[in-house]
């Protein structure tokens, strides 16, 4: 997938796509704080990915996620992390531990 600079990738209070992993780019991730005003949380580049536990489970996403430049991205969706998670143990566990590290 593609994104522009500051197209929104998910938003809090909606379900995300899954987990973005990303290819090329920055993804700001941001919380709505006082007045209304978006606050960057922290910004993640190539290599990295963008998820958090909600979306294990289908629930809305805490936070928002919006492409900082042009962003190249492959979205695992929620369903399919799921089943990969539980056929590959090893793998599974490195997900959940590096979902666990960002709450």
């Amino acid at each position: 997938s593609a994104y522009a600079p500051g197209e929104h990738i998910f938003e809090a209070g909606n379900v995300s796509p899954g987990l973005i992993v990303i290819l090329s780019g920055k993804v700001d991730i941001t919380q709505d704080g006082k007045l209304g005003r978006r606050e960057t949380i922290v910004t993640h580049g190539p290599g990295s990915f963008v998820g958090e536990l909600a979306q294990l489970s289908a629930r809305p996403s805490l936070v928002n996620a919006e492409a900082a430049e042009p962003v190249e991205a492959f979205v695992i969706p929620s369903q399919r992390l799921r089943d990969l998670m539980v056929k590959e143990a090893n793998l599974g566990e490195r997900i959940m531990r590096a979902l666990i590290l960002r709450r």
